[in-house]
């Protein structure tokens, strides 16, 4: 036999060996693990592997004084191999520990855990903590060489009960280049386009839905964002980013590019990409609905509000004629009866555009993309264009008119999305019966994006008091109730290193006790 023949013996024997070995590797968990949507008696876990298999979650009190519990389910390629499984009859405002694995016949993985702790009943007074933020990886602003996405680590110190995800938790019309935004900042690169990029066929449903889920495991790639989901359950809502800048999920095409086809595959498949990275608790009715709410205890509710998936398009006029809407009929229904039947002392919205900052990209020609118009003596003499009729005011004032006339007290809006801190107190008699309706609004962000200066001209319709604001800082939002201090509420805005910015830190009394 020559030497040529046994070479290639050994080679094809080296190679089928090698095969063997790969085949029998078992599962990897590639993306940490994270609890999500946790009620006083249920949370949802999630988890990714590289490939079809079992997912496994063991789970018991982390005080150790139940016995331990298992749910299974199976992952699919469908969902990029990721998983949830929702438990069930859990004991309210109890901590739980919980371990996935996931088994195929090459094997098991190596098990990852976290932390969560379930809501405490609705009678029970107890303190509660939370953290929101948005705006992650947007404007080439991605995962630095060396030091991935730092912020997270601050926010994971703080042991929030929970973490609003208030949007733009992606950037998927954006990439992430090695080069990043500044001098010095290097990215881990991406190597994978932004999902507007003409080399995007968005007719192709395939390519368009690997764009999304490129981006949602980029993101969780972070070692400093795993360990933070590891610990801290939670909220997700979608704004813009998640598919396509200041888009509407109902249009029947984009914007800023209306004659490019293929526009409802991208608005589907951001939309399941973002359900499928998730713990999110699908409506059992209405398997994509975005909307929902969560009780805390006495003190606390929380309304998650999805602003992208029903609103007529930004370039209709705001008239009485057209009937323009963000929210669409049934959900503002929904939050009108949900916050006039609440009995928390504290009803937190999680809103993903904010009140009375303009917004919109080409506001101009493509019309606002927020609630506010941008009509201001401050910018009165400007060419405003669409963007001074254009906005979602109707329905806005609509809802804070209804609020007014059922008295709902202890009113607090959560939101990101303008890349800048701010607070805001609004307090405006909307239903004229002589009675004010007070409020506060409280943005946050970016976490890691471009940063904006603060404030911009606030439109004026709602007469909006600043109590803070400040630009140029990535930063995140926080909340703490304290059943023990007359349920009050404490807010503040920490910059990335976890320092407390100074004039952020606002105190709040229910009504009645200010």
């Amino acid at each position: 036999m020559s030497y040529s023949s046994v070479l290639l013996r050994c080679t094809l024997t080296s190679l089928a060996l090698l095969a063997s070995t790969i085949s029998l590797a078992a599962p990897e968990i590639t993306h940490g693990v994270s609890a999500g949507d946790v009620t006083s008696t249920s949370a949802v876990i999630w988890a990714r592997t590289d490939r079809v298999a079992d997912m496994w979650v063991s789970y018991y009190t982390a005080t150790g004084q139940s016995d331990g519990k298992e749910s299974q389910t199976q992952n699919s390629a469908a969902t990029d191999y990721a998983a949830q499984v929702k438990l069930t009859e859990l004991q309210p405002g109890t901590q739980y520990r919980y371990e996935v694995r996931f088994e195929d016949r090459s094997g098991t993985s190596k098990k990852q855990a976290g932390l969560f702790r379930t809501a405490p009943l609705s009678g029970q007074k107890a303190d509660v903590s939370l953290i929101w933020g948005g705006d992650l990886a947007g404007q080439t602003y991605c995962r630095q060489v060396g030091s991935g996405y730092e912020i997270f680590e601050p926010m994971t110190a703080i042991g929030a009960d929970f973490y609003v995800a208030n949007g733009d938790m992606i950037y998927a019309d954006n990439a992430c280049p090695a080069k990043g935004p500044l001098v010095g900042w290097v990215n881990v690169p991406g190597g994978f386009p932004g999902i507007g990029a003409e080399e995007v066929d968005w007719t192709n449903v395939a390519a368009v839905r690997e764009v999304y889920n490129q981006h949602w495991r980029y993101n969780r790639s972070d070692p400093a964002f795993q360990k933070f989901l590891r610990v801290t359950p939670q909220y997700v809502q979608w704004d813009d980013h998640e598919v396509i800048n200041d888009f509407g999920a109902n249009w029947p095409e984009h914007a800023a590019s209306p004659n490019r086809e293929g526009y409802p595959n991208i608005v589907a498949a951001g939309l399941k990409s973002m359900f499928d990275f998730h713990p999110i608790d699908r409506h059992p009715e209405e398997p994509n609905r975005i909307y929902r709410s969560y009780r805390w205890g006495q003190h606390a509710e929380l309304f998650i509000v999805d602003a992208r998936s029903y609103r007529s398009r930004n370039v209709e006029p705001d008239t009485r004629e057209v009937g323009k809407t963000m929210l669409g009929a049934p959900q503002l229904a929904w939050l009108k009866k949900s916050l006039s039947e609440s009995t928390a002392t504290w009803k937190i919205i999680s809103n993903d555009v904010p009140l009375s900052i303009p917004t919109g990209s080409g506001a101009v020609t493509l019309g606002r993309d927020a609630f506010a118009d941008g009509k201001n003596p401050f910018t009165a003499s400007a060419n405003l264009g669409l963007a001074s009729t254009t906005g979602f005011e109707r329905e806005l004032l609509d809802l804070l008119g209804f609020l007014d006339k059922a008295n709902v007290a202890n009113i607090v809006f959560i939101s990101t999305d303008v890349h800048f801190a701010a607070q805001l107190r609004y307090e405006q008699d909307f239903n004229d019966d002589g009675d004010n309706l007070l409020f506060h609004e409280l943005v946050s962000g970016p976490l890691s994006a471009i940063r904006n200066p603060a404030p911009p001209a606030l439109d004026s319709t709602l007469h909006p008091v600043v109590l803070y604001a400040e630009g140029d800082i990535f930063n995140f939002g926080t909340i703490r109730i304290e059943k023990a201090h007359l349920a009050s509420l404490t807010t503040d805005i920490r910059d990335e290193t976890g320092r407390i910015r100074p004039g952020s830190e606002l105190k709040l009394l229910p009504q009645g006790m200010n």
